[in-house]
């Protein structure tokens, strides 16, 4: 998750000036490749900085703007998401801010891998489905789901930089984690669904009562990983929202994509199906389509400007088409629809969509409806 900023010498944080946050303009590099996503990183900042002050506080130590909180694309740099955490600890005055801040994040939060996970079948599709979303979520931690005899695994652990760099902050993100899981799932299912165990690397805290109030079990420490070990019978536990329509919808669209081009000879046509195929929270870096291309970022670029595109012209075709299937489901309203495709703000999907469509949302929807549908 994320703290920021500039490092001074020994790591310690410089804040900037509210001036000198102001003119910051954030140009992330590229060829990061431990990064953490904004949709993560505004859920954390917004939650700890509990006014604008608090806001601006944490932006600042981790050198973006305020404005940059909306920039559902924007990646930052494991420096940046280290000197948030500290901010966003040191603001709040709550040591345990991850454990509390994991009880208030909520499905939506995960944006398209929420909506997924809503119409999820049951709790383990709902984990499965969290687990494999992660890569577009962070670099810096990674997940996995396991079954064990009549026990199911989901470890979580930070990159081994990160907590040999920040043991605090990474013991932040790992709370963070566990108790998210804990409350999505009591809002996927409306059942209190406790760990048989709960496993952390750390050594064990002086106070040990709120981990045992959120987990329902008193965690062991010292462990060889950081995990939640639950009851398989629980996996089968049915989300309450489960939409097969629109999960089958949200599956078929790359199936779609794919015959409608298979055997095109477009290099364009051919990157679209991998962004297709990699599409998650946010929509996949140039970097890694490039790495399943088995090409140099430089050389797809080079390819796709022969052909009279760039990557960001084909992505903004991606989600012309993902919001162009999701206007067709009369339950998901326009706001839902804007957060679920990167936009934090329902008037910049629109205007986007006008400049796709040559039409509003709404006009495209009732179109498509038909005269005797709303």
């Amino acid at each position: 998750m994320c703290s920021a900023s500039i490092f001074g010498r020994a790591g310690h944080l410089r804040t900037a000036s509210p001036d000198r946050m102001a003119k910051t303009t954030t140009a992330p590099q590229p060829s990061l490749s431990l990064w953490v996503g904004m949709p993560i990183v505004r859920n954390t900042v917004l939650a700890a900085g509990n006014n604008a002050r608090g806001v601006a506080e944490i932006c600042a130590a981790m050198g973006i703007p305020v404005e940059d909180l909306d920039n559902a694309e924007l990646r930052l740099g494991l420096d940046q998401g280290i000197a948030g955490v500290e901010a966003a600890l040191r603001i709040s005055g709550d040591p345990l801010l991850g454990l509390h801040l994991g009880e208030r994040t909520g499905v939506s939060a995960l944006g398209l891998a929420g909506l997924i996970m809503e119409s999820s079948k049951d709790v383990y599709s709902a984990m499965r489905c969290s687990q494999e979303f992660t890569r577009a979520f962070t670099t810096t931690q990674t997940f996995d789901l396991v079954t064990i005899g009549s026990e199911v695994h989901f470890h979580a652990e930070p990159v081994p930089v990160w907590t040999e760099r920040s043991p605090e902050t990474a013991d932040f993100v790992v709370d963070t984690t566990f108790s998210s899981v804990i409350h999505q799932l009591y809002l996927l299912t409306r059942k209190h669904i406790r760990p048989l165990r709960v496993a952390y690397r750390r050594s064990r805290p002086v106070d040990t009562r709120e981990h045992e109030r959120i987990f329902g079990c008193r965690p062991l420490y010292e462990q060889a990983s950081n995990h939640m070990v639950f009851a398989i019978a629980d996996m089968s536990i049915p989300v309450l929202g489960h939409n097969k329509p629109l999960s089958d919808m949200l599956k078929a669209m790359y199936a779609d994509h794919v015959r409608k081009h298979i055997g095109a000879a477009a290099f364009t046509e051919k990157v679209k199906q991998v962004v297709l195929g990699n599409l998650q929270l946010t929509f996949p870096p140039l970097e890694a389509i490039a790495d399943a291309l088995r090409m140099t970022p430089r050389t797809l670029q080079r390819k796709l400007s022969q052909e009279g595109t760039t990557y960001r012209a084909l992505t903004d075709a991606v989600k012309r088409e993902l919001a162009e299937h999701l206007l067709a489901n009369p339950d998901l309203t326009i706001a839902d629809i804007a957060y679920k495709l990167g936009y934090f703000e329902p008037t910049s999907f629109q205007r986007a969509f006008r400049q796709w469509t040559g039409t509003t949302p709404l006009d495209y929807r009732r179109k498509r409806q038909g005269p005797q549908q709303r």
